[in-house]
């Protein structure tokens, strides 16, 4: 796993865990990520919102072949949903030009199955892969007006528990529905047992946890997506809510290097959780060092975790002048407030009220004020610091921090979101009048780089 492992360090992998017919021969988690904390799963949610489907139709609730207007309150809607079944939703190919969750979540009413019924069927459903968040969210929308309960809640006996899994949440939208295409956080070791169960064809320890035939249908080659983009394993095809690979592997995926890797000719599945702007690179990366690597490695003595893997922490490389450790700046013209959704860290500018610099008993305290309040952060040299940081949902998120200074008139902080992919550097730039922060994130959708922020 050497090569693998050195490969996962450069392209922004967080944590792994590998599986050979069943059992953990390698596992590694990057420093400050930890094994036992959840990840943001972001579009991997979507196999897992499949599997909820899927136990829906062995319940008798539901088939694919249902039309979704049957399903679902259409009301007054003018909109031609007659040829639109659940199994195009599954396969994402529903007939729409573009994908309908941007305008879902911009509904200010909040009822986003009525938006997801109006956007225009452009085409006949069933003959054209758009990747479709919105049909996801559709589907989650279904299972829960059919079994009384959220994807989260329905998984949690049937499958979840079974298995084993840590704490786990599914986001919801303003009515209460699990997002199904984005928003579920696990560990990496539970995304791992999921792709176990459906390696082994639904069966868990002798239990047939998953109908054999679902998991067929939903990992087969269902839809071409050869116009999808120019990486080779989104060419592949797609199933219910999986993605076909090449080497007769298939995959569900999330935004930023989130992936369960099934490889059914080497009885082996990989799950990984990362903050990657690179996704085909990981996938390549497994194709050379772990796909190939049979048999598998002999047993490691101290256990298949790997140890001593650390994201790189800051250590001072300069002293600061004097006046500027415990001065403390104010902004005077802070940026609006950040957009209130679905992605509390991601593509949101930095809102900065104050800032300061302080000394500590070991390293620096980082005083920075925002809408929500004062914020302290540790900065101890080469190491990382956990705490915890509030951001624009409201929610308490898990953090971890270093800073240092780089030069005599500039600190870096770097905020490691560790239940998310993205870190967040901010580097303060001290001149005569004041200070410039930029900030910067690691990986994002719309941008990455934050308009500098003048404080004096």
């Amino acid at each position: 796993m050497d090569g693998f492992v050195a490969a996962a360090e450069k392209l922004g992998v967080h944590g792994f865990v590998l599986l050979r017919d069943g059992e953990t021969v390698a596992e590694g988690h990057w420093h400050p990520y930890e094994p036992d904390e959840p990840q943001t799963l972001y579009s991997l949610s979507k196999s897992f919102a499949s599997t909820a489907v899927g136990l829906a139709v062995a319940d008798g609730l539901l088939s694919v072949d249902d039309h979704v207007a049957d399903l679902l309150p259409v009301g007054d809607q003018q909109n031609d949903l007659r040829g639109m079944r659940v199994r195009h939703l599954l396969t994402m190919t529903t007939g729409h030009d573009t994908d309908a969750a941007p305008l879902m979540d911009e509904d200010p009413d909040g009822d986003w199955v009525r938006v997801f019924l109006g956007v225009p069927v452009a085409h006949e459903p069933g003959t054209r892969f758009v990747y479709n968040s919105g049909a996801t969210y559709a589907l989650s929308a279904i299972v829960q007006r059919h079994t009384g309960e959220t994807l989260l809640d329905y998984l949690r006996p049937r499958l979840f528990e079974p298995l084993g899994f840590g704490p786990a949440e599914w986001d919801s939208c303003p009515r209460g529905i699990n997002l199904g295409g984005w928003g579920l956080r696990l560990r990496t070791a539970d995304v791992a047992r999921f792709g176990e169960v459906y390696r082994c064809g639904g069966r868990w320890q002798g239990r047939q946890l998953l109908p054999a035939g679902w998991v067929d249908a939903a990992t087969a080659f269902q839809v071409p997506t050869a116009d999808t983009n120019g990486s080779p394993d989104w060419q592949q095809g797609y199933g219910f809510q999986f993605w076909r690979c090449r080497h007769g592997a298939y995959r569900g995926d999330g935004a930023f290097g989130q992936f369960v890797i099934v490889m059914p000719a080497q009885a082996s599945v990989l799950a990984i959780t990362a903050g990657t702007a690179d996704m085909q690179a990981v996938l390549d990366a497994v194709w050379t060092h772990v796909l190939d690597a049979t048999p598998a490695p002999p047993p490691r003595p101290q256990g298949p975790r790997l140890e001593g893997l650390r994201l790189p922490a800051l250590t001072d490389t300069a002293e600061p002048d004097a006046e500027l450790p415990g001065r403390r700046f104010r902004v005077a013209d802070p940026l609006a407030p950040p957009q209130r959704g679905g992605r509390p860290l991601i593509d949101q500018p930095t809102r900065m009220l104050g800032f300061a610099v302080a000394r500590a008993a070991a390293g620096w305290l980082v005083e920075l004020d925002d809408e929500h309040g004062e914020h302290r952060f540790r900065c101890e040299p080469g190491r990382w610091h956990r705490s915890t940081l509030t951001l624009s949902d409201g929610g308490t998120h898990p953090i971890a921090t270093t800073g240092a200074w780089r030069d005599p008139r500039t600190f870096e902080l770097r905020v490691c979101h560790t239940g998310e992919p993205c870190t967040r550097t901010y580097t303060a730039t001290f001149d005569a009048g004041g200070v410039t922060i930029a900030g910067e994130d690691s990986v994002g959708f719309d941008f990455t780089v934050h308009p500098p922020v003048r404080a004096v």
